[in-house]
């Protein structure tokens, strides 16, 4: 190692100290060291703290710029280094990757990461300029002017932190760099240091006392939600440094020159703990830990000491493996007949290897023996160890192989898959076996189809997911990786339930622009689960209108819910009553005299209550969407019929206490419903709780306790229920006697492991056939496996794990069938107005249809949308480092344009929406969306803005008008947008000039440039220009397939994309060699030099090219 390197180590030193030489400030390049290699253990709070002996080693080290360093920081992939003239960036192993000398770098002291993360800093000092620095590439980016001498700065969820040395504090925001909110004279002089976190800045500085500058005996609170300081924290020894505790939002540490520490309450100034750090000089610099666990110091003389509990010690949460050298190369050694072997060595390990098992040592084990069911159990410890025989499998017999899942259980990723030449996976879920596992296993164990399915992600996204392993029907399943998607299996039940598909399918088609319409976003989920044709979906924008609406947190049925302990059969019954009240209030807000939702599922019923003690009775409105079945309270009870459950359930014959107003007082009541009407369909929750849970199971675990049809008669305000051969006598004695057919239902899968607990729906899609033949056909949806079932399996609930939730019934009717004439009454008013933020708005490039422009089927559209990134990609790391995707980044619509794609107006734009966004944007893409920050604020924008519902909804009726897209790369810009487009309505360039040799997908700027000549996307991305230009290489594909040289000009085009590596050349030069290009001729067909059709043989076809 080169001891007169600036920022190296020099020595270790024998006691708890670490002596450095060069810059004073390079503590946090030893910790780093530290933090990599040590073994983590337990917090730190100051509490039991010592200076710790470590046993050190040498790990990769890091050469700074030759220079004093004044701070450094740390990201996943190396060390970030500032000095006052440079930036200097060194990856894990040590290696530099690249140094930044500017010339407006003049006296930096400080910098932060901006709002895109770890890939962009921005760095300041004591200058007139802020400078924004690309982290990935090394290059300065932008620059802003400041009037601040910075002294320190930090990074804040909200904002950017600095101190100036005039003692005041600002923030700057993260995407204009401009102050938004200030403290002035924090301090009398320049800021010592701060630190931030959650709502809270702390900072300590100097100010002036008797002609000289002392450091403050106060640290300054400031409170960034009041906007205000709050009480400060004293601290008589002169505050020098201040962090916040990464853990305890109220903990603090204080320390002072001379080496004193303090941990103080913030929130309990009083509750502090005193320590003091031995040092020859003083204190130049503190830092603590990620983890909270450890606190470093280093003194003017270059010594390093860390403070933290010697056994229970850890840097950081997450660590990654040291990158370490590769290992020496070994000299060759020559072996001849005469060389001992001894002399070649082994220098990979020394100790005797764990596979060198001895002899006695090896020996075979018996198979753990098979799990005893917790319901013999509890039966043997009341019968002195005898139990009952429970039929469930033949006497004395026992599985013989080993349990293992079926091969083939988790599917490959599709880019492995055309690896291996296509080839699938050897399992499959149509196999009986892996749908439900072994027969004698069954009872106790969630067979494979019926257990929780989760989305793998690969380097290349949920695209790469093989989501057809899962599903060979034609009925398309919902992915899971968005919050709330708990939801998905009682999203399909109501999909298969015809008559309420219809009616929301029927006011999806109205004029409702309604922003928060649960009604409107059903209809549009239902009318893409059918278009997409068995292919996955996703429940993106109902899921995220359902997440915006107030009165959902009220009602607990949100994601974050389920963590504070709520089961989940409890929240998806709520949900089934939220979701049913809440599109039948949106119905009537948009037709006030519309009761077709409320006569469809509501039970029209008056409450009778009477007083037992004075007698007077009352009759207050009793209307239900959702009943609640209700169980025997006593267990010693014959098992009761379904149909006498829903009857007591419905009219809730009961006794309970109520408030009289003629006792004025709380009296037993006897309570009754009479029911007035009947509705179309049915919905029960079936109250499984955990405290009535066994006498709940003794009923569905009966065989056939949930029959697959009910009577219901109404007379004279009693209600009687059949089932069975009951109902069969009925139907022949009573005309007024309603069936209902079960639709469906949801239940919940809960194994042994609690956490993989969730929910799925057994539907019987018969009901939604089309020509209304189909018998019964069980379908299972586990939120994207789908698969048929027998009716035998779905309405077995004898398995412990499996409990239903909610259950539909429908009124037996021939107008309860699916209904597509929606499709005739579609209200399309929202496409020829200009629709802005409520008023008649128009982008100065866009012109709205005519009425004579009313699309057809057919008819040519051109679109492209732009998109800003709403989340991160979440990843967590393995135990071995490595990282795999949680939870992939989210995108939001920003911009969609849609442009005439024929007649006398083609290629002007008739749609040009941006879309207004309430939730904060993370990164707004600029380089490829073209949209900058303000663009989605109504406050700043200069831009036609919409809601998503509007401009969603005008997609929508294009679709179903059925016009034909034509775009490049709409396949993505359609799962973004959540829209399903059938094939024949698509016409995607991108697959158009895939060359034929190496299936290359080829960009959109450089097929402008090979086949139309054309520079585009010169600075950011434009959707206007993109979908003209997509429409012009349609139109080019048209005329080389007319000409028949349509091969040929994909051969050319490949050969100049060899040459120029698929890319355009640089900017102008295309200008240089366009001499041979003509201009546009609007008049015929083409613009550039296009072969005309099939004429002599004489004829050779060539593309222009440089």
């Amino acid at each position: 190692m080169d001891k007169s390197t600036k920022g190296e180590l020099q020595r270790w030193c024998p006691d708890q100290h670490l002596q450095l030489t060069g810059a004073m400030r390079l503590w946090g390049i030893l910790l780093f060291r530290l933090r990599w290699h040590l073994t983590p253990t337990k917090s730190f709070y100051g509490l039991g703290a010592s200076k710790v002996e470590l046993p050190l080693t040498l790990v990769p080290s890091f050469e700074s710029i030759p220079v004093t360093v004044a701070t450094t920081t740390l990201n996943d992939r190396g060390v970030i280094s500032l000095a006052a003239r440079s930036l200097h960036f060194s990856i894990r192993r040590g290696l530099a990757q690249w140094n930044i000398k500017h010339g407006g770098f003049l006296n930096l002291s400080g910098f932060a990461y901006t709002n895109r993360g770890t890939s962009e800093i921005l760095v300041g000092g004591s200058q007139s300029s802020l400078f924004t620095v690309n982290v990935d590439r090394g290059t300065v980016i932008g620059e802003y002017s400041t009037e601040d001498d910075i002294k320190v700065m930090k990074r804040n969820p909200r904002a950017i932190v600095y101190g100036t040395g005039k003692g005041d504090v600002k923030l700057l925001d993260m995407n204009t760099f401009k102050v938004v909110r200030e403290f002035p004279q924090a301090h009398g002089s320049t800021i010592s240091d701060l630190d931030t976190q959650g709502n809270t800045i702390l900072t300590c500085g100097y100010s002036p006392r008797q002609g000289k500058y002392h450091l403050d005996t106060l640290v300054k609170v400031y409170d960034l939600r009041t906007n205000r300081a709050l009480a400060p924290v004293g601290f008589p020894s002169g505050a020098a440094f201040v962090r916040m505790h990464p853990k305890l939002s109220a903990a603090a540490i204080v320390a002072s020159q001379a080496g004193q520490i303090q941990v103080v309450d913030i929130e309990n100034p009083a509750a502090i703990k005193l320590y003091h750090a031995n040092v020859t000089s003083y204190i130049a610099a503190m830092e603590l830990a990620p983890s909270g666990d450890a606190l470093a110091l280093m003194d003017a003389d270059g010594y390093l000491q860390l403070w933290g509990s010697p056994d229970k010690l850890r840097f950081t949460e997450l660590m990654n493996p040291v990158e370490w050298p590769e290992p020496p190369v070994l000299p060759n050694v020559t072996i001849k007949d005469d060389t001992p072997l001894n002399t070649v060595g082994m220098p990979y390990y020394r100790d005797v290897l764990l596979s060198a098992w001895p002899p006695h040592g090896i020996f075979n084990v018996n198979k753990m023996p098979q799990k005893i069911d917790a319901d013999i159990l509890a039966a043997s410890a009341t019968k002195t160890g005898y139990a009952p025989y429970h039929r469930r499998t033949p006497r004395y017999c026992i599985e013989r192989t080993k349990h293992t899942d079926p091969t083939g259980a988790v599917p490959k990723f599709l880019s492995q898959q055309a690896k291996g030449k296509g080839s699938r996976n050897s399992g499959d879920f149509d196999d009986g076996r892996l749908l439900y596992g072994d027969e004698a296993r069954r009872q106790f164990e969630v067979p494979p189809v019926f257990r929780k399915v989760e989305i793998k992600y690969s380097k290349f996204g949920v695209d790469d997911f093989d989501f057809e392993f899962y599903n060979k029907t034609k009925f398309s399943g919902l992915e899971t990786h968005i919050s709330n998607s708990y939801m998905n299996p009682l999203l399909q039940m109501y999909r298969f339930t015809p008559l309420l598909r219809n009616l929301a399918l029927h006011h999806t088609a109205t004029a409702c622009t309604k922003d928060d319409c649960m009604l409107c976003q059903m209809g549009f989920l239902f009318d893409m689960l059918d278009k997409a044709n068995g292919q996955n979906c996703q429940a993106t924008n109902f899921l995220k209108t359902f997440s915006s609406l107030p009165t959902a947190d009220r009602h607990g049925v949100l994601d974050e819910d389920s963590s504070s302990g709520e089961l989940l059969s409890s929240m998806i019954q709520s949900l089934n009553r939220f979701l049913l009240d809440q599109i039948s209030l949106d119905q009537r807000t948009w037709q006030n005299d519309s009761r077709a939702l409320e006569e469809a599922i509501t039970i029209g019923a008056t409450k009778s209550q009477r007083c037992n003690i004075c007698g007077k009775e009352s009759r207050p409105l009793g209307d239900t969407n959702v009943t609640d079945i209700i169980y025997p309270t006593k267990q010693n009870k014959p098992i009761q019929s379904f149909s006498t459950l829903v009857k007591q359930s419905i009219q809730m014959d009961t006794v309970q206490k109520g408030w009289c107003d003629k006792c004025q007082r709380y009296q037993q009541q006897a309570m009754r419903k009479l029911v007035r009407r009947l509705p179309k369909i049915m919905i029960f929750n079936a109250t499984t709780n955990e405290k009535s849970l066994t006498s709940i199971r003794e009923h569905w675990s009966t065989p056939g306790w949930l029959p697959d049809e009910i009577g219901v008669l109404v007379a004279n305000g009693q209600l009687s229920v059949f089932q069975g051969e009951d109902l069969r006598v009925m139907k022949e004695r009573n005309e007024d006697l309603v069936t209902f057919d079960l639709v469906g239902f949801v239940a919940e899968i809960k194994p042994e492991e609690k956490r993989n607990t969730h929910l799925i729906s057994f539907v019987n899609v018969a009901f939604s056939s089309t020509d209304g033949t189909e018998e019964s056909n069980w379908h299972i949806f586990n939120d994207f496996l789908v698969t048929p079932v027998g009716k035998e399996d779905a309405l077995d609930f004898a398995p412990k794990w499996k409990m239903p939730s909610v259950i539909c019934f429908q009124a037996r009717d021939p107008c309860n069938s699916v209904d597509n004439s929606w499709r005739n009454y579609l209200d399309t008013s929202l496409l020829y107005i200009g629709y802005s933020f409520g008023y008649d708005y128009l982008e100065p490039e866009c012109k709205s249809l005519g009425q004579h422009e009313e699309p057809k089927p057919g008819t040519l559209v051109a679109l492209d949308a732009e998109f800003v990134s709403m989340q991160n990609e979440e990843t967590e790391v393995k135990a071995d480092g490595s990282r795999s995707v949680v939870r992939p980044s989210r995108l939001g619509l920003a911009r969609v344009s849609v442009l005439r794609g024929e007649g006398a107006d083609e290629g002007i734009a008739f749609l040009d929406d941006y879309i207004i966004t309430r939730e904060p944007v993370v990164d707004f893409l600029t380089e490829f969306s073209g949209i900058h920050a303000g663009d989605l604020d109504p406050s700043t924008s200069r831009h036609a803005l919409v809601p998503l519902k509007v401009a969603y909804k005008r997609l929508w009726l294009l679709l179903n008008l059925g016009c034909v897209f034509v775009g490049h790369g709409l396949l993505k810009d359609f799962r973004i947008i959540n829209i399903h487009v059938p094939k024949e309505q698509v016409v995607d360039t991108v697959d158009l000039f895939v060359l034929r040799s190496s299936q290359r997908k080829l960009s959109l700027r450089f097929l402008a440039w090979v086949v139309l000549r054309e520079e585009i996307q010169l600075d950011t991305h434009d959707s206007i220009e993109d979908s003209y230009t997509a429409l012009r290489l349609y139109k080019k594909y048209l005329e080389y397939s007319d000409a028949g040289v349509l091969e040929s000009m994909l051969s050319n085009i490949e050969i100049e994309g060899v040459k120029t590596g698929f890319k355009p050349p640089p900017r102008g030069l295309l200008a240089e060699h366009r001499t041979d290009t003509p201009p546009i001729v609007w008049e015929g067909r083409s613009e550039a030099n296009t072969p005309q059709p099939r004429g002599g043989a004489e004829m050779a076809w060539s593309l222009n090219v440089m």
